[in-house]
C-alpha cells in the first residue's frame, strides 16, 4: 500500500489511541537510499541495538543479504539468505530457548515456511512519517503506550471478523521475525492477522522496558483504520464503564 495511504490510516489511529514511540514502516527498494544505516560490523550485533536510531533519530536501516558479521536473523527471516540449519544447537544449547535439539529443529522447519522472497534488493525500516509517499509500505509497527491501548488494538483486530480467537498472534519468535517476517507473511494470507512482538527475551536486553510491538500488514492496517469510525473507538461513542 502506498505510504501516503498508510500515513492517513496512522492519523486515524493516533486520534483515538496513545503510543510510546513513533510508528515504523517497512518497504522494499532496488536503490541504495542515502543516509541509511547499514550493518558493517566485524562482530555480532543485533538490529535492535539500533532501533533507537529509527524511532528517536529518524534514521532508516537498510537490510540485504550482506549483513557482514551481524546477526544472520534479518538476512534469513527477511528472505535474503537461506535459513541456516545448525542441527538445532543454537536455540537448544546456546540460547536454551528449546528443551532439546529435536524441538529446536522443528522450530527451524516451521520458521522456514513463514519466509517469503523479498520484492527488492533492499529492505528498509524507517519511521513511517518519514517514508516517501511513493513507497509501497509492506508492514507497520505500532508501539502501544500501555496494556489498555494494546487491548484496544487486539479488540479492533477482531471487530470485523467472524471468529475472535485467532486474529492476533503472539509468537514465540525472534524479534526480527515478529516485527517483519511474520507480519509480511500474513500480508499474503486471505485474512491477515496482527502480530504482538518483541517477546524475544534476548531482544528485551536492547529495547526500552515499556516497548512492545503491534505489527500489522499494510493492507490490514488500512482496513482496521477504516473500521475505527462506528466502533468502540469512535470518538463520538461513549463507552460504558459500569453496569
Amino acid at each position: 500500500m502506498k505510504s501516503e495511504q498508510v500515513k492517513e490510516s496512522l492519523r486515524k489511529f493516533t486520534e483515538v489511541l496513545s503510543f510510546n514511540y513513533p510508528a515504523v514502516g517497512w518497504y522494499f527498494s532496488s536503490k541504495k537510499l542515502e543516509n541509511s544505516f547499514v550493518f558493517k560490523k566485524d562482530k555480532w550485533v543485533c538490529m535492535f541495538m539500533y532501533l533507537k536510531l529509527v524511532v528517536n533519530k529518524g534514521k532508516r536501516i537498510r537490510f540485504s543479504g550482506d549483513n557482514d558479521s551481524a546477526c544472520t536473523g534479518p538476512a534469513e527471516f527477511f528472505g535474503f539468505a537461506e535459513l541456516e540449519d545448525d542441527g538445532g544447537v543454537f536455540l537448544a544449547e546456546i540460547e536454551r530457548f528449546k528443551k532439546d535439539l529435536e524441538l529446536s529443529k522443528a522450530y527451524t522447519r516451521e520458521a522456514a515456511t513463514l519466509i517469503n522472497p523479498p520484492k527488492g534488493q533492499y529492505l528498509y525500516m524507517e519511521k513511517l512519517e518519514n517514508i516517501d509517499n511513493s513507497m509501497e509500505v509492506e508492514v507497520v509497527n505500532l508501539f502501544p503506550a500501555d496494556l489498555t491501548n494494546l487491548a484496544k488494538l487486539v479488540t479492533l483486530s477482531s471487530y470485523d471478523r467472524v471468529t475472535s480467537l485467532d486474529n492476533v498472534l503472539i509468537p514465540d519468535a525472534s524479534g526480527c521475525q515478529s516485527v517483519f517476517g511474520i507480519p509480511y507473511h500474513e500480508k499474503i494470507q486471505e485474512k491477515p492477522k496482527s502480530v504482538v512482538g518483541l517477546m524475544d527475551t534476548m531482544v528485551r536486553n536492547f529495547i526500552p522496558e515499556d516497548m512492545v510491538s503491534f505489527s500489522v500488514p499494510s493492507n490490514r492496517f488500512i482496513e482496521m483504520a477504516n473500521n475505527i469510525e462506528g466502533s468502540f473507538l469512535d470518538k463520538n461513542f461513549k463507552n460504558p464503564t459500569s453496569f
